[in-house]
């Protein structure tokens, strides 16, 4: 068995997105030949059901806080546990400068996963969670970039969740992997019809966080034909404003809702009620959601912005770059054929199950072996290797 300090910013049993389904999904099927010590966000002791865990550290209210002194609390934390590691895996930016120092620290070589990229987000006039024309927030946001930088540069491996990401870090490829995000293809099967508010035949959903990189701008601005049940799924934890108001603005008990959030049987069931899915991402490093819609056997209706072109190359969808195409695309897709509708939801549910976990975790464990045995790296902040 290797034993993998997992450094993991995300909840693990109710994610509040891909990275919390990546290492869960990992674990469960890695676990014959994992022992993964988590160090992770505390939720209603949603770490409680793993058998490798070191006590989460405090979680400050803001999220600026989390990232800056989160670095040295995973760090301390993650010290504090005996085990002897074999692999200290950095999932995301936000642990990746704590991942360098433990690496240092413990001798053993480092695994950097890069869900969202700080650098690429920026570059799309996206900025996490504060505002980077203000003195404070432009150096909180210089100092995240540093957090990412840092961890590429001196990790053994680093793992990109699409080729689109890959591409954009040419100087790193002799040490990059491309591992995409998938689904649990054995599970993802519905049990259940929910109860829905909305009496109209067709169905289209928006399932995902209220965030800028959404662009959830485009849903705000179209029409939503009165024919149609129009449902957000945003959860209120990790909602940004004025999305998250905007989004309850637009609600009007008549065909459009909002429901806060759905999990495990419970969005695998609502997906499956649904007729199409809205992913009108401005940046997006991969889109598990797009997966689940697919399987779903979902209309897909998609701006295919970063990773998600990768999912969606060979099948049929709606391609959307403005809210006028998105209200074009509930017309069409209302008023196909039943043939046709099932041809494209086959298609791509086809393409989906490309996409599996137990496929993916055996890639990562190869990576696991290949790196097992490397000399972690000599850094700038110790200056000892």
């Amino acid at each position: 068995m290797l034993n993998v300090l997992a450094l993991v910013p995300d909840y693990v049993e109710k994610p509040s997105g891909g990275l919390g389904e990546q290492f869960r999904n990992i674990m469960n099927f890695l676990d014959t030949k994992v022992n993964y010590y988590i160090c992770g966000y505390p939720e209603k002791n949603n770490l409680i059901n793993y058998k490798s865990v070191i006590n989460p550290f405090f979680e400050f209210n803001h999220a600026a806080l989390n990232t800056i002194f989160g670095q040295s609390l995973y760090f301390q934390k993650a010290l504090e546990h005996k085990a002897n590691f074999d692999i200290i895996h950095a999932f995301d930016w936000s642990t990746f400068t704590s991942g360098v120092l433990c690496s240092w620290h413990l001798k053993k070589p480092l695994i950097c996963t890069v869900q969202l990229s700080l650098h690429q987000l920026n570059q799309t006039g996206i900025f996490y969670c504060h505002d980077p024309n203000t003195i404070d927030g432009k150096s909180i946001n210089d100092l995240q970039i540093y957090f990412e930088a840092f961890g590429l540069e001196y990790a053994n491996r680093i793992i990109h969740v699409s080729q689109y990401y890959a591409d954009k870090y040419p100087q790193f490829k002799h040490k990059s992997e491309t591992l995409y995000n998938g689904l649990n293809i054995n599970e993802w099967i519905p049990k259940n019809k929910p109860n829905l508010p909305g009496k109209n035949k067709n169905k289209f959903c928006y399932i995902g966080r209220a965030s800028p990189m959404k662009g959830l701008e485009l849903i705000f601005n179209s029409q939503i034909p009165d024919d149609i049940d129009f449902y957000f799924v945003v959860s209120p934890k990790n909602s940004e404003e004025p999305y998250f108001s905007l989004i309850k603005k637009m609600c009007n008990n008549r065909n459009i809702f909002h429901i806060p959030g759905l999990y495990g049987q419970d969005k695998v069931d609502f997906l499956f009620s649904m007729d199409g899915v809205v992913m009108p991402s401005r940046h997006e490093p991969f889109g598990i959601v797009a997966l689940e819609a697919l399987i779903s056997e979902n209309l897909f209706i998609t701006t295919a912005n970063g990773g998600i072109k990768e999912i969606v190359q060979d099948i049929e969808y709606f391609h959307i770059n403005s809210s006028e195409d998105l209200f074009k695309s509930f017309l069409i897709a209302s008023n196909l054929s039943d043939a046709d509708k099932k041809r494209i939801k086959q298609r791509g549910k086809e393409r989906a199950l490309n996409f599996d976990w137990k496929i993916i975790s055996e890639k990562l464990y190869n990576i696991y072996l290949q790196v097992k045995n490397e000399k972690y790296h000599r850094n700038r902040i110790t200056g000892c290797g």
